[in-house]
């Protein structure tokens, strides 16, 4: 690699972190990331990681998020840090690639994954998804220098890549399968067509060394899913996890389903150099065309293939998908550069860039709460911040106000049981357990409980309704005592006054301004 090429290479991955990492907190956190937050938690209490095959994903995820909690503070940064770290990395492992292609194909490959809003949107967020891709980009990685080199290093890179893989998500047969079928595939194809020349070299290691690399990496995996060796009874979820799995894909129950071209229009909307990418895979067919990009393209859709019959689909699996369509765009614009004419394609490549990077930026930085956008998808939406802000004031100003008290009744506890996780003395209300007295110096109330709880509360509230998940149509009120939170709270907001301090009042001593109507009865949320 020549030094002016090192330097644009260090650019890509200056500007890949700096997309992910600038202002990192400021969406608020995510049912998943509630969820995975909590299960970190769970390990800071009892020590390991218990495996459920009913979550799915695997344990590694979380023991990272471990460390990084550990190391930086319960904080939502300190949470997301490490998938920032490792979005990056895979910008890094594209660049890795020039060992199969040339640095400009790799280059334009990596720039696009850097900007692309949803490689930047879901390297933001602490869920498993980018940590598939680098494992993906690992096995790839060490698949293509087994067949070209033979190395050790190939041999390591399947091995751990594959275990990273079973550590992460259940998806990774999908990818195993698409893997393993991409070779005869292209085999087959090659006696009909016949690619470029790509010299095969025999193994430069032994038999033992292969059986020291399984082994070593089936005890990783047996120490991640046995929480480290003390909690074995977790260990059958490794397998049990798939009949489950299974059904949540296929069942149709779970309100993920869509059609089977929602990928192809994601990324018509958001990611179009790699739905051109995806075009001109085609074109590999032609005789004389690179093999190593021959089986990327074939591995790349039949994973496509199989996350399309799949009915389950959330939009985050896409990152995982598109990566292979990357090196062909760049492969393509390589050869319209010496085919047409370097400043034409050089500009028009340029230019999808440009497309990719604004669209990056408004997403990523400007609507990444807005339910309108597709990538946005079940966000946890900005009135949270009308109990969090308060919160998160009065214990800068008092420690001691870590014990207020606080009821949420029968909303979803995700993702507070996370971020609301030091404050000891907040707890979860079912409809059936509403107490007798269940003021408090906040309630969030779902709007179906709310005449229920209205009834039985004595202290005097704001009174706000608000959204707290997108993708629902529920909604709820939140409730903040006047007397903790007259300092947050706009002057005009509607308050509540409980019924019977109003009966009990004297006629000319009743408030003059009674509970707007709209406080009493919010209105539906738009969708």
């Amino acid at each position: 690699m020549t030094s002016s090429a090192r330097w644009v290479s260090a650019g890509i991955l200056v500007l890949a972190f700096v997309l992910r990492v600038a202002w990192l907190d400021i969406k608020p956190a995510h049912f998943d990331e509630g969820v995975n937050g909590y299960f970190v938690d769970q390990i800071t209490h009892q020590g390991y990681y218990h495996y459920d095959p009913t979550n799915f994903h695997g344990p590694l995820h979380f023991y990272v998020l471990f460390v990084s909690q550990t190391l930086f503070g319960r904080s939502l940064w300190a949470l997301r840090l490490p998938i920032v770290l490792v979005s990056t990395c895979c910008v890094a492992g594209v660049l890795a690639f020039r060992r199969y292609f040339e640095d400009r194909v790799c280059q334009i490959a990596a720039l696009l994954m850097a900007i692309s809003p949803g490689m930047v949107f879901y390297g933001r967020y602490a869920i498993h998804e980018s940590w598939l891709l680098l494992f993906l980009l690992m096995t790839v990685w060490g698949l293509l220098g087994l067949w070209r080199h033979g190395e050790r290093r190939d041999l390591w890179a399947v091995a751990l890549g594959t275990t990273g893989m079973i550590l992460t998500k259940e998806t990774w047969i999908i990818h195993i399968a698409a893997f393993l079928l991409a070779a005869p595939c292209l085999y087959y194809y090659e006696k009909l067509s016949g690619s470029q020349p790509w010299p095969r070299s025999e193994p430069k290691f032994s038999r033992s060394e292969v059986g020291v690399a399984v082994a070593v990496c089936a005890l990783i995996v047996v120490f991640f899913y046995s929480g480290g060796f003390l909690d074995w009874s977790s260990l059958p979820g490794l397998w049990e996890g798939f009949a489950v799995w299974t059904q949540t894909g296929v069942a149709g129950k779970t309100g993920h389903e869509k059609e089977w071209w929602y990928w192809l229009q994601t990324m018509g909307r958001y990611e179009l150099p790699a739905l051109l990418g995806l075009g001109a895979a085609f074109a590999l067919l032609a005789p004389r065309m690179d093999r190593a990009a021959r089986y990327l393209a074939i591995y790349g859709l039949g994973a496509l293939i199989a996350y399309s019959i799949i009915p389950y689909k959330t939009p985050w699996c896409l990152i995982s998908l598109i990566w292979p369509f990357y090196f062909v765009f760049g492969l393509a614009a390589t050869y319209a550069m010496r085919q047409v004419d370097v400043p034409t394609s050089a500009v028009f490549t340029g230019l999808l860039a440009l497309f990719s990077l604004a669209a990056s930026l408004k997403l990523n930085f400007h609507d990444f709460t807005d339910e309108n956008e597709p990538y946005v998808y079940v966000q946890t939406l900005p009135d949270v911040n009308l109990l969090l802000d308060p919160l998160r004031t009065l214990v800068a100003r008092d420690p001691e106000n870590y014990f207020l008290t606080g009821h949420l009744i029968g909303t979803e506890q995700y993702p507070f049981c996370w971020l609301l996780a030091d404050y000891p003395r907040i707890d979860y209300i079912s409809a059936d357990d509403l107490p007798e007295e269940p003021d408090a110096a906040f309630l969030l109330v779902d709007q179906s409980l709310v005449e229920k709880t209205e009834p039985k509360l004595r202290n005097h509230y704001f009174k706000i309704p608000v959204r707290i998940r997108g993708f629902s149509a529920e909604s709820e009120v939140l409730y903040l005592d006047q007397a903790i939170f007259l300092p947050f709270v706009p002057e005009k907001t509607a308050r509540f006054i409980p019924t019977r301090r109003l009966n009990e009042m004297p006629k000319d001593e009743a408030p003059k301004e009674q509970v707007p109507e709209k406080a009493v009865e919010p209105d539906a949320p738009s969708r």
